[in-house]
């Protein structure tokens, strides 16, 4: 490289390496150059086994970073268009196309099919199978398609093994893999006690609404604001879990059980405390009430009101993914859930 180029030894040098598993003994070729070169290397790779499975070879030299796909503000920035505030009805007709194509840079500057279904075909392939021991790979598809048509509903894995002729165990592993292949993100449930963090269902939301727009059609927009909303709370390293009581539910929690902080979607475009789809935070705010503040995602309600010196604070998608810190600044980036 530096012959090629004709730079000086003592030049610090910086080498960008894309899909760096692809290539054999990767780990051993960078621990090498990095040990006998001035150099920083930057290396990107779609999916995170390897980088877990061989990373140790580089202990103590690497920093590892996940880029999700993109946010809705990069959104707007591919799209090249960020209206003012006071047209909102202009970021509700881009938060419905963000929340249909998703965020991968290409589909979202040149929208298709053909891409996002050979974009996943490629992942599965090379990422999933080939990589990891799956006796039924045609089986990795039905799952994702589950998975996808229940966005926000809690998973049951004996549910799902039952209808895809698989055991549990194999359905845990097969979703595992989906998740090292940045497909899939399951949440665990909001609560104190570690056991019933361990054995309560989970929740399982994909990385990208895109790929549910894929494999589920169009339609859903409440379905695909939640998980745009537990992706935006990802980004922003915000830990959080859902709560469930019997058939009531919240979606999401951060914070602690001594000041939580509860964020749920209900995409309507009426408000009504008193309406029966509240009850889940409502016995929510019975159970924990050190809670000040509420976040409901709404489809296009913006408004404040103080319930039981509490504050309910109503937000349209676009303007929570416009600036999720901002709502939630008072966890800051360290809150986590119980």
């Amino acid at each position: 490289m530096r012959k090629t180029f004709m730079h000086d030894r003592e030049r610090r040098l910086f080498l960008f390496l894309d899909e760096v598993q692809e290539s054999r003994d990767w780990e051993i070729e960078l621990k090498n150059a990095y040990d006998m070169e001035a150099l920083k290397v930057f290396c990107t790779g779609s999916t995170s086994a390897l980088i877990k499975e061989q990373g140790g070879r580089r202990t103590g030299r690497q920093i590892i970073t996940t880029v999700y796909s993109a946010g809705f503000n990069e959104f707007l920035l591919f799209q090249g268009s960020s209206p003012s505030l006071s047209e909102d009805y202009k970021y509700e007709k881009l938060v419905e196309d963000y929340l249909s194509l998703g965020g991968y840079p290409e589909q979202v500057l040149n929208p298709s099919v053909e891409y996002m279904t050979n974009l996943l075909d490629d992942i599965l392939a090379r990422d999933l199978i080939r990589l990891h021991p799956i006796k039924k790979a045609f089986v990795l598809k039905d799952l994702l398609r589950f998975i996808a048509a229940s966005v926000g509903s809690r998973t049951s894995f004996n549910k799902l093994g039952k209808v895809l002729g698989l055991s549990v165990d194999t359905v845990k592993e097969y979703i595992s893999y989906l998740e090292s292949a940045f497909l899939v993100m399951p949440m665990e449930k909001w609560t104190t006690s570690y056991t019933e963090k361990v054995y309560a269902q989970r929740k399982v939301y994909l990385c990208d609404t895109g790929i549910k727009t894929l494999l589920t059609g169009a339609g859903d927009e409440g379905s695909k604001a939640e998980n745009a909303a537990f992706m935006e709370l990802q980004r922003q390293k915000i830990s959080c879990g859902y709560f469930a009581e019997s058939e009531r539910e919240v979606d999401f929690v951060t914070g602690a059980t001594e000041d939580p902080y509860p964020v749920e979607v209900k995409y309507v475009s009426s408000f009504d405390w008193s309406a029966r789809r509240f009850a889940g935070i409502k016995l929510f705010l019975r159970r924990y009430p050190a809670t000040r503040k509420v976040l409901l995602i709404t489809r296009n309600v913006e408004k404040r009101i103080k319930e039981n010196n509490r504050d309910i604070v109503l937000v349209p998608p676009w303007g929570f993914l416009l600036s999720c810190e901002t709502y939630l600044e008072e966890l800051g980036g360290e809150a986590g859930s119980t």
